[in-house]
Parts: C-alpha cells; sequence; structure tokens
C-alpha cells in the first residue's frame, strides 16, 4: 500500500508492514499487536493488523486498497487514506472503495467535488445519482447492542427469546443510519441513494432480507393463513413500530412514509467491506442489496448487475438474484 502509506506520511507505518507471522504462535502474535495498537493508538485496529500480519488475505487486500486508490482517489475525499487509517473509521471508509468498485460497472463516477453527495454516479443514459455511505457503529448504551456469540463458552447461542427482538438493536441503528443520511443536504432534483454496511453493528443474528424488509418496507417474518377451502396462502408479517430493546418503539417502514420520497432507493449489506473485496467471504453469504424505493421522487434508470435486488409495490414482493458475480474493475 505504497501510495496509501506515503499520503498518511508516518514512517513508523512502514517497519510494521508483514512484521507479524503466524510461525510466531498465538501468545507472541497477541502480545505484539497489543504493543502495536500502544504504540499506535489514533490508528484502527483493522487498519494496524491488516498492515502488521503477513499471511492468509492481508497481501492480497492490501494490493486491493492500493489499486483501488489509484483508480478512484479522485472519486473520493480529500485526504482520504488518513481518514481510513483513522482510528474507528476503517469500515466505513473501506466501504466506500468498495462502493467505487462495484457502482462502476454500471456508470461512470464523477471526480469529488468539496461539497455534495459521498459519490455521484453518471449513468450510461446520462443521468446522475446521488450516493451517500455509511457504516454505524455501535451504539454507545450497550443495553441498546445487538447481543453476540460468547466463544468461550460451550453453547455459544446461549441466549433466548424472539428472533425479532434479537435483530431490533440492529433495525434501530440501521434506522438511524438511514434517518442521518436521508436528512444530509442533498440536489432535489437528482437521484438520492444511501448505501448502508451494517457489518459493525450486527449480532448473533443477521438477515439481510429481514432487516431490509423491516427498516425500508414494514415487512418482517413470514405468515401462512388458512382459507376456508382448506388451502394456505403465504405472506409477510406487516408491522411500521418495533420495541426499542430498553423501552419504547421507533417507527420502520421508511418506504411507505412520503416524507422519505426524496431518497431513491437503499444499498444494504451486512457483510464486513474487506469480505466484499473478490474472492472474500462477503459475496459468498449475503452480498449487497438494492431497493429501491416505489414511491421515488426520482426513479433511478441503471442495472446494478452485482447487487440482489428486492422490489416491493402493491402488486408483490420479489427478490431476484445479481445478474452476475462481482469482478473488479481493474
Amino acid at each position: 500500500m505504497d501510495s496509501i502509506l506515503k499520503n498518511i506520511n508516518d514512517p513508523g507505518l512502514h517497519a510494521l508492514v508483514g512484521c507479524i507471522t503466524m510461525n510466531m504462535g498465538k501468545e507472541k502474535i497477541a502480545e505484539r499487536f497489543k504493543e502495536i495498537q500502544s504504540q499506535y493508538p489514533q490508528y484502527d485496529k483493522t487498519f494496524l493488523w491488516l498492515l502488521a500480519y503477513s499471511q492468509e488475505h492481508s497481501p492480497d487486500t492490501q494490493r486491493y486498497i492500493e489499486a483501488n486508490y489509484k483508480k478512484f482517489h479522485q472519486c473520493l475525499d480529500s485526504g482520504f487514506p488518513k481518514k481510513l487509517s483513522a482510528i474507528n473509521r476503517f469500515e466505513s471508509h473501506m466501504w466506500e472503495m468498495i462502493l467505487c468498485d462495484t457502482l462502476s460497472a454500471s456508470g461512470k463516477l464523477i471526480p469529488k467535488s468539496a461539497a455534495g453527495a459521498d459519490l455521484i454516479l453518471e449513468t450510461p443514459k446520462g443521468q446522475l445519482i446521488q450516493i451517500e455511505a455509511i457504516a454505524p457503529d455501535e451504539a454507545e448504551d450497550e443495553g441498546l447492542r445487538a447481543e453476540r456469540p460468547d466463544y468461550s463458552k460451550g453453547n455459544m447461542f446461549s441466549s433466548g427469546g424472539n428472533i425479532e427482538d434479537m435483530e431490533n438493536p440492529i433495525l434501530l441503528r440501521c434506522t438511524h443510519a438511514f434517518d442521518q443520511k436521508a436528512n444530509k443536504a442533498y440536489k432535489k432534483d437528482q437521484p438520492f441513494i444511501i448505501a448502508i454496511n451494517t457489518s459493525k453493528v450486527v449480532g448473533i443474528v443477521s438477515l439481510d432480507d429481514f432487516i431490509i424488509r423491516r427498516v425500508l418496507l414494514g415487512l418482517g417474518c413470514v405468515t401462512i393463513t388458512r382459507k376456508p377451502d382448506g388451502s394456505h396462502q403465504t405472506g409477510l408479517q406487516q408491522k411500521n413500530d418495533l420495541k426499542k430493546p430498553n423501552g419504547g418503539i421507533f417507527p420502520v417502514a421508511r418506504f411507505r412514509d412520503p416524507n422519505y420520497k426524496h431518497v431513491s432507493g437503499v444499498i444494504y449489506t451486512s457483510q464486513s467491506s474487506i469480505g466484499l473485496i473478490p474472492g472474500g467471504w462477503g459475496w459468498s453469504n449475503s452480498g449487497i442489496f438494492y431497493v429501491p424505493n416505489p414511491m421515488a421522487t426520482h426513479k433511478v434508470d441503471v442495472d446494478f448487475n452485482f447487487f440482489k435486488t428486492i422490489i416491493c409495490d402493491e402488486v408483490a414482493y420479489r427478490e431476484i438474484p445479481a445478474k452476475r458475480d462481482f469482478v473488479t474493475s481493474f
């Protein structure tokens, strides 16, 4: 990552590259990385690990970040390398890099200006789409966090309860992230997409289609209704409000609310951005979804062929597979 490190301009980081190897043993690796974190507290721990660990996927990830930055640096924020490496900011900025790569297959990315959306995509038909990216952190209040497996116990999934209640902390953070970007300044006469990565807030359960259905459409678990003739009909539960983990309720179903018709759609994933690098595990799990807003003032006229698509209107709810596997643009 020569260009990234050069722009960060911290000579000490160069010495960290590849300094941890698998043959050091678990205890020595943990001790050495703790020393590194103590020595460089201003940097994100994922970024430091990526530099220091020389095996598994680290070299490929480093090469990907370098190539991505060289190709898309004009579309990213000024001083992007320092922002990418800053404490607790690696995931959100890595998400922007992944978006640049995936979206470039659907049009042309416009060089970044000082003001405006995070990314601007020009479609083959000349439509300009504003894209705001966000990767929300966990809530500061531990009572509002999603439950996570305890790997120190024999049964990591010891927590009981309704699956919906276990998902609600994720849904709350996702809804908050959506609102945070939906209320940001943008050009009123252009399509506007919010790109959300919730990989930092997922807990025991991470069902992307369920999260999307709840937050955007007010739809949840599958329902089965028995008809008078004895046959059965399946559908989706409808609910516009959900319970907060510490009491109270919060509204969902953003794409059924006319106050959000300025949002053309949402790009969503709960997969770590590093896992979405070609060959990573993220695409083999849920990958990335695109959900157009059926009430949108400005419809998006573009084919996101790497993304799964969820279409929901008055006629039907449909999940459409991605047209092709993700292939990087460089």
